[in-house]
């Protein structure tokens, strides 16, 4: 039988907090493993789907599609597919690619602490045209919850997704904009 420590030298706060943390990591990497499928981001090359980041600072959508295999290769076929037929002077509907890879570029191995916010965002540069298709904010609505509510039994942390496209103004530049989950309500 295991040894007991007596109570002076026990922590219980410590092992409450320690239990907040793996739950956390949990459903950090739950919901990075969603949103890295066919079911929950917008798929054209897969390279969307593939570049989710977890990190303590907003993610930065800075990475172009041509600039890493496969989806370079996927893309350039396709585009070589549709302006072919254009200068054939046949229309050619433009359809997705059936090859799409979803490969995730970013796999989170870092374990997070609940004291600091977590972000989860995309590196492709596209980011903001991509989120404006719906599938993120159906997650948010829907599965996040349920990822939620399997993976935490306190509710506590703070939680921001990438999930809108931000209009510039002036000076400033569009972005992707995070939302903070609120994981009380769930």
């Amino acid at each position: 039988m295991a040894k007991r420590k007596p109570l002076q030298k026990s922590d219980p706060v410590g092992v409450v907090e320690d239990q907040l943390n793996k739950d956390f990591n949990r459903l950090i990497r739950e919901v990075h493993r969603s949103l890295s499928t066919k079911k929950h981001s917008p798929v054209y090359t897969g390279f969307f789907a593939s570049s989710w980041k977890v990190q303590t600072m907003a993610v930065k959508a800075v990475d172009e599609v041509e600039n890493f295999n496969p989806w370079k290769t996927i893309k350039r076929q396709k585009s070589e597919e549709f302006f072919a037929g254009w200068r054939d002077k046949r229309k050619v509907a433009a359809t997705k690619p059936a090859n799409p890879k979803i490969k995730p570029r970013f796999p989170v191995e870092k374990t997070f602490n609940i004291k600091r916010p977590v972000f989860i965002g995309n590196r492709a540069k596209y980011a903001a045209y991509a989120l404006e298709g719906g599938k993120i904010q159906n997650f948010i609505q829907g599965r996040l919850g349920q990822l939620i509510k399997k993976n935490m039994q306190e509710k506590k942390g703070k939680l921001f997704l990438a999930s809108r496209k931000l209009e510039g103004f002036g000076s400033s530049k569009e972005g992707v904009g995070y939302s903070e989950i609120n994981l009380k309500k769930f």
